[in-house]
């Protein structure tokens, strides 16, 4: 089985950029591997999935991963989104590994007009992770995500955020796995969010993860000698918030969130590599200036896809 001290690193990697905050809280083990991803790039999610059953998998350390949102008509809000990562371990014998991730990230605006924002706003991340308790039937998980998002026109206090996550579990049994955390999001008014819920993995092949703030139903559909495929349904909290050069000596901050449900396809090999790909409907909108929302963008359509290796 992998090492439920290693699925950090999958998690980590999976930066999905339409919730990319909380897209790194790891999941718990190989078993019961919770997909919170992206719930922006500020607090860490649920994501990765490594759900292979007595087989070593090789761990990837890079991941790409893009998402497009269609546009609409002219008041609409498209969002076309780029994040790249890399993961290293720093560990000792005696102290479990501690996970560290830079990455970039680049986010294409279009629309809508009358608000002026800009072509484009980038990210620029450390991503720590730790799995300090892992016991058989409990363990406890944090992380902390120092960056910098913005247009980058000029650096203030807007543009440097800091998000983190605390994450528990506790198995009831071979089928049942408990979790809850806290969670500071970026996007959020309030910034905090709490985590957790129940997985219930009623056979090899089968979970349903019934967890704040990304519930999934994952079922496993082909195995061979090269590693397993699975689809999912799942929701999903998007977004992410920018500083933005308001005049000539002042930032705003410009936030944006969705709510998501989506229909998606996931593919892990034993050689380390895999790939992901989704389709979706984005609801919820809203874009927000220093807390207040100014739109409210129509429903649309996503696809969202990422590679590692």
């Amino acid at each position: 089985m992998l090492p439920a001290s290693w699925i950090c690193v999958v998690i980590l990697a999976t930066a999905q950029v339409g919730g990319e905050e909380l897209a790194r809280l790891p999941p718990i083990d190989e078993s019961t591997a919770v997909d919170l991803s992206d719930w922006n790039e500020a607090a860490p999610a649920l994501a990765g999935e490594a759900l292979e059953l007595g087989e070593e998998l090789e761990l990837p350390a890079t991941r790409l991963t893009t998402a497009w949102l269609a546009p609409g008509d002219a008041n609409g809000f498209g969002v076309t989104d780029f994040d790249c990562n890399h993961t290293w371990l720093l560990g000792y014998d005696d102290l479990p590994p501690l996970n560290i991730t830079p990455g970039l990230g680049l986010h294409l605006w279009a629309g809508p007009q009358e608000l002026g924002l800009p072509a484009r706003v980038y990210d620029l991340y450390l991503d720590f992770s730790w799995r300090p308790i892992d016991a058989e039937r409990w363990g406890l998980s944090l992380g902390i995500t120092p960056g910098w998002y913005g247009d980058f026109e000029r650096l203030d206090g807007d543009t440097f955020q800091l998000t983190g996550w605390m994450l528990a579990n506790y198995r009831l049994g071979p089928h049942w796995n408990v979790l809850g955390g806290l969670a500071y999001v970026r996007q959020l008014r309030s910034n905090l969010l709490p985590v957790g819920g129940l997985v219930w993995t009623p056979n090899d092949d089968t979970r349903l993860e019934l967890v704040i703030p990304k519930p999934r139903l994952v079922r496993r559909f082909r195995t061979d000698e090269f590693g397993s495929t699975y689809w999912y349904v799942a929701g999903q909290l998007g977004g992410g918030a920018w500083a933005i050069a308001d005049d000539a000596a002042t930032n705003v901050l410009v936030g944006y969130t969705d709510l998501r449900v989506l229909v998606g396809i996931e593919c892990f090999r034993f050689s380390g590599r895999e790939w992901n790909l989704e389709i979706g409907y984005a609801f919820a909108r809203d874009l927000s200036v220093d807390g207040h929302v100014v739109h409210s963008p129509a429903d649309t359509v996503l696809l969202q896809a990422s590679f590692a290796f």
